[in-house]
């Protein structure tokens, strides 16, 4: 498929160089619309205009919709108000909804005056529910039935308005007053013989959501009951709405982005990397760092009190790092299982105690086996058998207080309604960092018997 792709591309290039426009226009149009929205992304603005011009229509939309960030907002700036309403009013909702969550709100303000009454109403709708509900991302063109359709009639509606919706797949039965009712697979109404009536074979107990629900959760539903496409109903249970599988797919990627950068300490960053200023990157690294900063004084006030212990054994010092680092990591690595067990629903806030209990274990058994190598390490150093020891209660009592706090932050977080992925990365391994510092020098005064 790449070598397929190169081939296209060199190709492009070779006719757009000789001016062959004709042939280009041709072979544009026997292109998938994601692999000319790619070689869209990388030309230069004046080229990607122009070659976005030679496009049909309904390929110009498609090829559109797969575009992002500022390819799509020089596009728009090179088009007419008329350009600009014609391809805005074909796109489908949910991508044209996440196309205004990325311009200026003047510009969206400007694009939603070119609309229809009718599309500039729905556009609104879509935008006033909140960023992070279903009814934010979902559609509305999706194919409703009557409770009273045939399977014959069903498959003749769909056959005459599947041009102009989401998918076809997946049916919707409502009745008069919009309440959903059921669903029915196209294949099952395929299968069926012509005057059987869809209430016999659509699904009776539909799953779905609602509008105000959020779409991490509307994510989850989709892939716990492997749906291609998911009802969303207003209050009163009408259907208003669908989210398709391509929109949860988004989704998933944007919140799995979000919380590795959460993880890593990072403010979420809304712009494409090369396209973000240093400064902005910048400002959403500092937050962290100041916070980490803050807290590793702690360290500093720590090793102060203990600089007599220092002082008596040397050898000492040469594990802080060892310990340190081995605390940090094990704390990230249990509040990575946690945060991923919290998010996708296997692990719920009471289960806290069994975590606890199985992290604890689970450190007695990595820090046994780290103690001993690292006990190993201190007694070829020739630092006695007093430092060896120390050192390797040491690493046992970081490991299990790495697991412990790693386990347990998620949970807090989560209890404060604050995302569990904040609780990690340098949090986590600043706070086990202070602790295992004072493990460790308090482990060394009292089994080696220093004094100040």
């Amino acid at each position: 498929m790449v070598d397929l792709k190169e081939k296209f591309l060199a190709s492009l290039d070779k006719l757009f160089e000789r001016k062959q426009f004709k042939s280009l226009k041709e072979l544009m149009a026997v292109m998938e619309a994601a692999d000319v929205a790619e070689i869209l992304a990388e030309k230069t603005p004046t080229e990607r205009v122009f070659l976005f011009r030679l496009l049909h229509k309904d390929q110009a939309i498609e090829v559109f919709e797969f575009m992002e960030g500022a390819e799509r907002e020089e596009l728009l700036s090179s088009f007419t108000d008329s350009e600009a309403a014609s391809i805005i009013e074909e796109m489908s909702d949910d991508d044209r909804t996440a196309l205004f969550d990325e311009l200026p709100a003047k510009t969206v303000k400007k694009l939603l005056s070119h609309l229809s009454p009718k599309e500039r109403g729905l556009a609104n709708t879509l935008l006033n529910y909140p960023p992070d509900s279903a009814g934010h991302i979902m559609t509305t063109e999706f194919i409703d039935l009557k409770e009273r359709m045939t399977a014959s009639q069903a498959i003749d509606r769909i056959r005459a308005t599947a041009g102009k919706k989401e998918t076809i797949y997946t049916s919707f039965v409502v009745a008069p007053d919009r309440r959903l009712r059921g669903t029915v697979q196209l294949e099952d109404l395929i299968l069926a013989a012509p005057d059987v009536p869809i209430t016999d074979i659509m699904d009776t107990n539909p799953v779905f959501v609602s509008t105000s629900d959020d779409r991490e959760e509307t994510a989850r539903t989709m892939s716990r009951y492997d749906l291609q496409a998911l009802p969303v109903v207003d209050s009163e249970e009408r259907l208003v709405g669908i989210v398709t599988f391509d929109d949860i797919l988004d989704v998933i990627q944007d919140e799995a982005t979000e919380d590795f950068e959460r993880m890593a300490g990072i403010q979420p960053v809304d712009e494409n990397y090369l396209e973000a200023g240093v400064l902005t990157l910048s400002r959403k690294r500092l937050t962290w760092l100041l916070v980490c900063i803050v807290t590793q004084l702690f360290s500093t006030t720590i090793l102060e009190h203990y600089t007599f212990a220092l002082e008596s054994v040397v050898a000492l010092a040469f594990f802080i790092p060892l310990l340190i680092d081995t605390g940090g990591n094990t704390g990230t690595q249990a509040s990575t299982l946690v945060i991923r067990g919290l998010t996708v629903g296997e692990i719920e806030e009471a289960d806290l105690g069994h975590v606890l209990l199985k992290e604890s274990l689970s450190g007695l058994l990595l820090g046994t086996v780290l103690a001993l190598l690292a006990s190993l390490r201190a007694w070829t150093m020739g630092t006695g058998p007093g430092v060896a020891l120390t050192v390797a209660i040491s690493v046992v009592g970081v490991v299990m207080m790495g697991n412990l706090v790693g386990a347990f932050l998620p949970f807090a977080a989560k209890k404060m309604k604050v995302d569990p992925a904040v609780m990690s990365g340098p949090l986590i391994t600043t706070v086990v960092d202070v602790l295992g510092l004072l493990l460790y020098l308090e482990v060394a005064r009292r089994l080696l018997g220093l004094v100040a």
